[in-house]
């Protein structure tokens, strides 16, 4: 099935190839009110819930 699917996807890009995805998420890191959670259980890496922002401990003990 997924071969068909990879086959789908590639006649897709050679018909509209100007239908690309141009998203710019740094409007919205600006704007979101940032909540972190620890990523993994040595709680070195933090990601906000609401963005996805990923930051490290010690970039957090500085702010």
């Amino acid at each position: 099935m997924y071969i068909f699917e990879l086959i789908s996807t590639i006649i897709d890009k050679i018909k509209n190839p100007e239908k690309k995805i141009d998203t710019d998420f740094s409007d919205e890191y600006k704007n979101c009110d940032h909540t972190f959670l620890p990523v993994d259980s040595t709680k070195k890496v933090f990601a906000c819930i609401k963005c996805g922002l990923v930051k490290k401990a010690k970039d957090m003990k500085k702010n």
